[in-house]
């Protein structure tokens, strides 16, 4: 059931594994990994390069630089975001601002 509000967007944070120096593209869970969020696109990069979108949601202790943010909407593929900056609002740690960018296949 979608959540109705500001945050009406159900993702999955994970960050990259740290078990191992080999990337290899797997990834391990935030806890708790289900979150919910809003998910604003942002105007394109006037290089063409990449799709970003700001990303706000309650702050998660444990989202960093390393972070990547899965969406998938009911019948649509997923989206992979991975955070290229982040702010605690007024460092208060009750919401977050996420600057990403959208991983485009």
């Amino acid at each position: 059931m979608p959540r109705v509000g500001r945050y009406n967007k159900s993702v999955t944070l994970s960050k990259a594994t740290t078990t191992t120096n080999d990337p290899d593209g797997f990834f391990e869970p935030l806890t708790p990994a289900s979150w919910w969020c809003a998910i604003q696109p942002l105007a394109p990069s006037p290089e063409g390069r990449g799709v970003s979108s700001l990303i706000s949601m309650r702050y998660h202790p444990q989202v960093t630089m390393d972070t990547r943010i899965t969406y998938q909407a009911t019948g649509a593929p997923a989206r992979e975001f991975f955070v290229r900056g982040f702010q605690n609002i007024d460092e208060q740690n009750a919401e977050m601002r996420l600057l990403c960018e959208e991983v485009i296949p």
